[in-house]
């Protein structure tokens, strides 16, 4: 099911998920993936707010780069909406670039990108996306399922501040070529 930002759709902070919430108007419920830990302080009283053009914007941007990546529908709209609560409502993090290797390809990442990194530890690459982009450092959340960073695992749309030179412009894997026949 594809869902379409609507001026009906609401967001306020739920006290008993301990989660900004966002109701999408149809019988459905959006739960985000941050404890109010994570958020700032005014999200925990903040009654409702309405889903504003802006959020829609950011969305279809969001959502369009989540094309590039082999992903669910229902992922698809997750990690958008994910990366909404964290640009709007995410307190700043400090950067915990020490997980990767440094690359100086990309100087500041566009908003909604997917971008990969490199691990240090072991020189795998994983995949996130752009949730806010910022001078040096933008804050980004994993598009996999998993990624063990060594003293933590990282899930599917949890956040982390990484320096932009350790960002590398994401390419999607080339097609192998078809042959009409064997030779």
């Amino acid at each position: 099911m594809k869902i379409r930002p609507d001026d009906q759709w609401r967001w306020y902070f739920d006290t008993e998920h301990n989660r900004v919430m966002l109701d999408l108007a149809n019988g459905m419920v959006f739960r985000s993936r941050f404890p109010a830990r994570m958020l700032t302080a005014y999200v925990t009283t903040m009654k409702e707010i309405s889903f504003s053009v802006d959020d829609a914007a950011l969305y279809y941007t969001f959502e369009e780069y989540s094309r590039r990546i082999n992903i669910a529908p229902e992922l698809r709209a997750e990690l958008a909406l994910n990366g909404l609560v964290a640009f709007r409502f995410m307190k700043p993090q400090m950067p915990k670039s020490w997980y990767f290797s440094t690359f100086s390809l990309i100087s500041k990442p566009e908003q909604g990108e997917i971008i990969q990194v490199r691990l240090q530890e072991n020189d795998s690459e994983a995949l996130f996306m752009v949730a806010e982009a910022g001078e040096n450092a933008s804050v980004c959340l994993l598009v996999q399922q998993k990624l063990d960073l060594g003293d933590r695992v990282m899930n599917f749309c949890d956040p982390i501040k990484i320096m932009n030179d350790r960002l590398i412009p994401y390419t999607e894997p080339a097609q192998a070529p078809i042959y009409d026949k064997v030779i």
